[in-house]
């Protein structure tokens, strides 16, 4: 028998904007509007790697593509995910995400999960309530719970590529921003 838990999320929004009503009647789940994605080159963010740019990016350069987390970085700068210490006990093959047309899916620490998403203008992501496998998740060898990464996904505002790594930004409370960095499995 399989089981299901179901994690609501919450309206949160990053420091500097606002939540706007009107905007949540862009309902896209898993598609996008060509007219919206095409060439996008965003500005990069305070948070990213020095140095490093965004790349011209289109939603389809996320498709279909195993995205393994290596590593989080909280309030730009202090970095709280370590894959190497999962892959010494075997575990290299959690955290991991991946977009469809038809929704996100991948593996947390240890249940699978999946979800559908919104994309709008300007790489804005919006993710749905998440659906998992429901096994006892206490595993913290690389430094985050399974929970804080359920967390952190339903707080994510934004994608970028970078380095040609999907970065993922999160804003949970408005003194705080979340960048989740994954690279091609």
């Amino acid at each position: 028998m399989l089981f299901s838990i179901i994690f609501c999320t919450c309206k949160s929004a990053p420091k500097n904007s606002a939540v706007n009503e009107t905007d949540e009647a862009v309902p896209l789940t898993g598609e996008v509007y060509a007219e919206d994605y095409e060439e996008i080159r965003p500005e990069p963010s305070a948070a990213q790697i020095q140095g490093a740019q965004p790349q011209t990016a289109v939603y389809g350069d996320l498709l279909d593509i195993v995205w393994r987390l290596y590593e989080i970085r909280i309030s730009y700068g202090k970095t709280v995910f370590d894959r190497q210490a999962m892959a010494e006990n075997g575990m290299d093959d959690i955290y991991t995400l991946q977009l469809t047309e038809e929704g996100l899916n991948g593996k947390a620490a240890p249940n699978l999960y999946r979800s559908t998403y919104e994309l709008r203008h300007n790489h804005d992501f919006r993710l749905r309530p998440i659906v998992g496998t429901l096994m006892a998740a206490n595993i913290n060898i690389g430094g985050i719970l399974e929970s804080e990464y359920y967390w952190y996904l339903q707080h994510t505002t934004h994608w970028e590529i970078v380095n040609n790594g999907l970065e993922l930004y999160a804003y949970p409370s408005q003194n705080e921003e979340i960048v989740m960095r994954y690279m091609r499995q």
